[in-house]
């Protein structure tokens, strides 16, 4: 940020170099990516502090395609602060807002939560308990955020909700949605914990 400074090239108010959503700085010949490059919070829109490979790597895609020019398909809209991370053979997980972040900035949400099994019958040799939990909008269920505790699958179904979350999905959308199953891999199609938070939400709203 120093050299950027240097080079006359804008900060915000929290010393990150304020770049657009295709990741130019004010000088249009030069873009910024990574932990140095300002992001703001794709649910609330204020300026997050978020420093994360993959987020970056995100933003480096996005700086490579508007290149030499620009899709406005093709946008870096906010970080969704995708986060994983274990303990021995235990995974935790979250994307988007947490249900106490969405309370403090006044959204009015519902959330619901299920435990089951990453594989099925819960009888299975190295079965690990899963819980899913996801925050939606009271108004029209959408999506704002998620968390997950389990096994090693914790971190990919994590990435699945930060991609419910981008793509602007509701909770319908997650009912309606199709899956494959396999007892070897996957939770049972009956009681798929993403499916059953979802109802659980779906029962408040």
């Amino acid at each position: 940020t120093k050299l950027a400074s240097d080079a006359g090239l804008s900060l915000n108010e929290k010393g990150f170099i304020r770049v657009d959503e295709y990741m130019h700085t004010d000088n249009h010949d030069i873009m910024a990516v990574g932990d140095c490059a300002e992001k703001r919070d794709f649910i609330t829109r204020k300026i997050s502090e978020t420093m994360l490979a993959s987020t970056a790597c995100a933003e480096a895609r996005i700086a490579g395609m508007n290149l030499f020019k620009l899709s406005a398909m093709k946008t870096f809209s906010g970080t969704i602060a995708i986060f994983s991370t274990a303990l021995g053979s235990t995974g935790f997980g979250v994307a988007g807002v947490t249900e106490k972040t969405a309370t403090r900035e006044q959204f009015d949400v519902v959330s619901g939560s299920f435990t089951g099994v990453d594989k099925h019958p819960g009888t299975m040799p190295d079965v690990h308990k899963q819980t899913v939990k996801l925050i939606a909008a009271r108004e029209g269920g959408l999506v704002l955020g998620g968390e997950v505790i389990g096994g090693i699958s914790t971190g990919e179904l994590t990435n699945l909700i930060g991609f419910i979350i981008q793509n602007k999905m509701t909770v319908n959308n997650i009912l309606t949605a199709q899956i494959g199953t396999h007892p070897l891999v996957t939770a049972p199609p009956t009681a798929y914990p993403l499916i059953k938070a979802a109802e659980a939400v779906a029962r408040k709203l």
